[in-house]
């Protein structure tokens, strides 16, 4: 018996011993660097990113030199007795990407205890922060940022990122990777506070040590556990140790009465972790429905890796869902379907339990060339957004005769659905306001190079002025003005909600004709379009509608066809300051979408503004950005007059001269180069006679 105890703790011992790798696949051969990971991610919302890390780390795309953990020893007396103790981590912070293009990525500590759980780690505790650094042979200087607004958002933890891989590479060939760096980040940590004062859902962080080894931050809870900054850093410990030659976990030890004093300078700490509370499985945000040919279609379904199957639910109105088929997530097609035919669709998603149900969206299976992408981006939860007003869109497109596939917004960002393989997209933005985003910054990116590229848009929605233009940044009304070609006036007519429900074509206008144009109050199977915006057009946006019954301010449509900043192929656009789906009866609906797509697939008709001079200075923000190793920045002057366009570093110095002539009035775009340029952060600088601006841009390498 003695025996058989000696050989199965020889056993546990082994079986630590060859468990000092991360529990993760191996790295796929198609997996994202660590800048094209910073694309993807750069303007995403906090839980999109962190569901995304989670996403890319538990498929294994992590640097191979992280998967290797280092290990720590320590000696210690605690009361007359002498402990012997070895641990592992990680020999840097968590990254996502390769060895030669990695992505030190900041996160919650409800993403870290999250990775944590699933690869049997923990976090450091502050005693243990100061033997990692006591134990580093790569002991890089902090190099923090100016405080700033942007220190929490991903351009900010990039350009950090950048500034410790070239610590990183100074040093790189005396001490390659896989040795145990610090210096570069404060650790988030496991402690006491997490659950004391201030009150309990706290992010806890500490270190980023001098090369003295005095700690820039102490111990600070002041933040809740859904900051993170550039500076924050996620280094995986293992949990299991080996203490005196015997197996134990640092979990337990934090726990113990006698032994925490090993790894934690502050006390027994209880709950070695912080909190999470139980998710359930999340319907899919980022899908789309595309035809696969006469009797068939698929899904396209950004990865989450807590589910295994999608519960499909299919219609042919829309309202009903009286067939379903469950569905692995690697074969997302269905067969067996009738050509021509408007499917619709809606999802749950199946993994430990199943998710509630998805928006609804829909296609037509056949083999025709789709002309037309519905984009669903009304999410706000709205009184009588039943999140299915696609029927509305599907059926008016269907019965001009085009066929279609339609898409979340959030599939847009995800790069699941590319705009410009179709001729014409029609964006759904209902009541979507403020809170939620009409256009998030990485909408208005995809959306401004598909109308660069020659592409033609429909939206429609009550509050996309008065999100972008009243109440938005200073790119959010760049976008607004010079892409959708329109300014906002008042958030309904004569400031009055809940008053004015019809609107009606311009007199001479191509909607010259179009009458009573009746959109919801709220009785008419939609929702209450209380607050129609009023708008103008502007950069040679033309006025097309206007609402019925007021005298003046009184636009509620615009059409545009020309040039966008940045292009040399024509573009078209037809806006709505309310929602079209709101539009009845059906037969209304037809016709306005039939004029509506009939505009869009031949715009010759639309007086064509876009040799007018334009009417202000604007520097546009550079596209695409971030960049490698080309972009184009494109600027407007109302006079002529001599120009300058240069690139400047960090440090002020001129780098590139792109431009230094005469320039009449006009609209301009040149493409700059970055090959022979390093990573980073540069400024692009228009100066005029009249005019000076500059904007930031990123070169990722």
């Amino acid at each position: 018996m003695k025996i058989l105890s000696i050989l199965f703790l020889l056993l546990n011992i082994f079986s630590l011993l060859n468990a000092q790798t991360l529990d993760l696949p191996p790295r796929p051969a198609d997996a994202l660097t660590g800048s094209e990971f910073a694309q993807l991610v750069w303007d995403f919302s906090l839980t999109d990113r962190e569901n995304e890390i989670y996403a890319q780390i538990m498929s294994g795309n992590i640097p191979d030199f992280q998967r290797n953990l280092v290990p720590i020893n320590f000696n210690q007396t605690l009361g007359s007795v002498n402990y012997q103790v070895i641990y592992y981590v990680l020999p840097d912070y968590v990254a996502v990407g390769s060895d030669t293009n990695y992505f030190l990525i900041p996160m919650t500590p409800i993403l870290a205890q999250k990775l944590c759980n699933n690869l049997q780690c923990t976090l450091p505790t502050r005693k243990m922060v100061d033997q990692i650094w006591g134990s580093a042979t790569v002991k890089l200087a902090p190099a923090p940022i100016s405080p700033s607004p942007a220190m929490t958002t991903v351009p900010v933890f990039w350009e950090h990122n950048q500034i410790v891989w070239q610590q990183r590479q100074a040093v790189i060939q005396s001490h390659p990777l896989g040795e145990l760096v610090s210096g570069n980040k404060k650790d988030v940590v496991i402690s006491n506070l997490i659950y004391g004062n201030p009150p309990p859902n706290r992010v806890v962080i500490y270190g980023w040590h001098y090369q003295n080894g005095t700690p820039i931050q102490p111990l600070y809870s002041g933040h809740s556990e859904t900051y993170v900054d550039y500076s924050h850093g996620i280094r995986l410990v293992q949990d299991s140790i080996t203490i005196n030659g015997q197996p134990a976990s640092i979990k337990s030890i934090l726990q113990n009465d006698s032994l925490y004093a090993l790894f934690s300078d502050e006390g027994r700490i209880p709950q070695p972790y912080y909190p999470l509370t139980t998710s359930s499985i999340n319907p899919p945000k980022a899908w789309c429905v595309l035809s696969n040919g006469e009797n068939s279609l698929k899904l396209k379904i950004h990865n989450d890796p807590e589910v295994t199957h999608y519960l499909v639910h299919l219609s042919t109105n829309g309202t009903n869902f009286p067939n379903s088929i469950l569905l692995d997530k690697q074969n997302l097609v269905i067969t067996g379907l009738h050509s021509d035919s408007v499917y619709y669709i809606r999802l749950q998603a199946v993994g430990i339990d199943t998710s509630s149900f998805s928006e609804v969206l829909a296609t037509v299976p056949n083999n025709a060339e789709k002309q037309v992408l519905i984009v669903n981006g009304f999410d706000r939860p709205y009184a009588g957004n039943t999140r299915d007003f696609i029927r509305m869109h599907a059926s008016a497109v269907k019965n001009y005769g085009y066929d279609f596939e339609s898409s979340s917004n959030e599939a847009v960002t995800y790069g699941l659905i590319n705009l410009n393989e179709y001729d014409i997209v029609s964006w759904i933005l209902g009541t979507e306001s403020t809170v939620d985003e009409t256009f998030s910054t990485g909408e208005q990116n995809y959306v401004s190079s598909y109308l660069q590229n020659g592409g033609a848009l429909f939206v429609s929605g009550s509050e996309i002025a008065w999100d972008l233009d009243n109440r938005g940044s200073a790119s959010d009304k760049n976008f607004f003005w010079n892409y959708l070609k329109t300014e906002y006036i008042a958030d309904a007519p004569n400031n009055q909600s809940n008053t004015y429900y019809t609107a009606e074509g311009i007199a001479g206008s191509v909607f010259n004709g179009i009458t009573n144009i009746s959109f919801d109050n709220g009785a008419h199977g939609t929702y209450n379009v209380s607050w129609p915006d009023v708008i103008n057009g502007k950069n040679g946006g033309i006025n097309v509608l206007k609402y019925s019954g007021v005298s003046s301010q009184n636009t509620a449509g615009v059409v545009y066809k020309g040039l966008f900043p940045g292009s040399t192929t024509s573009g078209g656009l037809v806006y709505f300051g309310f929602p079209f789906e709101a539009i009845y009866p059906e037969s209304k609906r037809f016709d306005v979408m039939n004029k509506v797509l009939g505009l869009l697939s031949d715009l010759t008709d639309i007086s064509d503004n876009t040799n007018h001079p334009p009417q202000e200075y604007i520097l546009y923000q550079n596209y695409p950005n971030p960049f490698n190793p080309s972009t184009t920045i494109s600027w407007q002057s109302p006079l002529g007059s001599h120009q300058t366009l240069k690139v400047y570093d960090l440090l002020g110095r001129e780098v590139a001269t792109l431009v230094d002539e005469y320039k009449n009035a006009g609209k301009y775009d040149v493409v700059f180069d970055a090959s022979e340029l390093s990573s980073g952060v540069y400024y692009y600088r228009l100066q005029t006679e009249n005019y000076t601006a500059a904007n930031k841009m990123i070169i990722t390498k």
